[in-house]
């Protein structure tokens, strides 16, 4: 275990500034659910434990804490689960279609690894979902999933072209 991700470092009394913000973050989003499949709880936690990112793995670290856990028989075809195909948007950036992986399995633009910012963001979310995330920088923004497929998928769902990312329409004029 890092230290880095402990809930205090060994010999301080102050919190770092990523715990600070992960306090805040759960204040910006209080109400927010989050639904964790059961079986990929143990799992989850390991990821986020590893995660360079400190600010993205106390933030999933909160994420696992605070979530309903959904049991087997519970399919929740609309939450975001390792290997789901997701719609979403971050911010005001495009919509982006990708499927939520294991870092090592991730080969083309359509995954999105576990490990990153966004793939700690999404996973737990259902369908419709929104809550603010922090970007690169740690500016909170909306994370908003449109759409989510879960199953025995080969390849991503129909009209969800690999890679491809819809660009908002641009602005008209007044």
């Amino acid at each position: 275990m890092r230290a880095a991700v402990a809930p205090r470092l060994i010999g301080t009394t102050e919190p770092s500034l990523d715990e600070i913000y992960a306090l805040a973050w759960v204040e910006m989003n209080e109400g927010a659910t989050f639904a964790i499949h059961e079986s990929q709880v143990r799992y989850l936690q390991t990821m986020a434990l590893s995660m360079k990112d400190e600010l993205a793995s106390l933030l999933l670290l909160k994420k696992l804490k605070l979530g309903d856990k959904l049991k087997p028989d519970d399919p929740a075809p609309d939450v975001v689960g390792m290997n789901s195909y997701v719609e979403f948007r971050f911010g005001n950036g495009n919509r982006r279609f990708c499927r939520l992986l294991h870092p090592s399995v991730c080969s083309t633009s359509f995954d999105l690894s576990i490990d990153s910012r966004i793939g700690a963001g999404v996973v737990g979310l259902r369908a419709g979902q929104t809550l603010l995330w922090p970007d690169k920088r740690g500016t909170p923004r909306e994370l908003h999933v449109i759409d989510v497929k879960n199953g025995n998928l080969r390849r991503p769902p129909a009209g969800w072209d690999a890679g491809v990312e819809e660009h908002d329409p641009p602005p008209t004029a007044a």
